[in-house]
């Protein structure tokens, strides 16, 4: 049977490779993701330098990770090819609750990863907390979910998103450091944030999955490799 991603022609025996990986652990094989300069990293850094840079285009991204699996179909390793939408990793969680969503360019791989200042400046605000699936930002996502799902479609998997919950949500009210201060002046406090954050990361994650279709039974996923 053929595999349905055609950067990765011999997946299904990456797969059986990877499944005991992490099955059975064996200490007398020898397991690899080979990394390799690409074109397409290098014509992203001809365009977005390092550092801060503009809301990314949907479209763009689409064609960066298809030009670089494609690149990448000929390493026999043991990755499967996937692509981690970094635009809206992290600054997804902070922006879908009224937080300014900033994005910064990385030329060592081609990504655009996005973060937020913080968004509290009291606990005040904490009753103001709510899921906006009308904001901006979610409202990004979905487009970016359609985007990637249309433009991956039978060459390369999507990873699933990462997880900003209990004290990495509360860094993104108030920064780290206060929010180490705050776990000792206002527990409880923290505590209802925590909670918050449990609910919107499973929002997060079933629209993702609402959206992007499972490979051979799982997700893929870069934190695997």
């Amino acid at each position: 049977m053929t595999f349905p991603l055609q950067y990765c022609p011999d997946g299904w025996q990456r797969l059986e490779r990877l499944r005991e990986l992490y099955e059975k652990r064996p200490q007398d094989k020898i397991y690899a993701h080979m990394e390799m300069a690409t074109e397409a990293v290098r014509r992203f850094a001809e365009l977005h330098p390092d550092g801060p840079t503009d809301c990314p285009d949907l479209d763009e991204r689409v064609t960066f990770w298809d030009a670089f699996f494609a690149e990448r179909c000929a390493v026999e390793d043991d990755s499967i090819p996937a692509a981690y939408l970094s635009e809206l990793d992290q600054g997804l969680y902070g922006g879908m609750v009224g937080g300014e969503v900033r994005f910064m360019a990385h030329t060592e791989n081609g990504w655009i990863s996005s973060m937020v200042p913080p968004i509290f400046k009291s606990w005040s605000d904490l009753a103001k907390l709510a899921i906006e699936h009308e904001s901006p930002w979610h409202q990004f996502y979905l487009r970016e979910l359609e985007t990637f799902r249309r433009g991956a479609q039978g060459r390369f998997g999507i990873s699933h998103f990462i997880l900003i919950d209990s004290l990495n949500f509360v860094f993104e009210l108030f920064g780290a450091t206060r929010t180490y201060m705050e776990l000792l002046d206002h527990p409880e406090y923290v505590h209802q944030a925590v909670d918050f954050a449990y609910q919107l990361n499973v929002d997060v994650q079933q629209t993702f999955f609402a959206a992007i279709p499972l490979l051979a039974g799982g997700t893929c996923s870069i934190m695997m490799e």
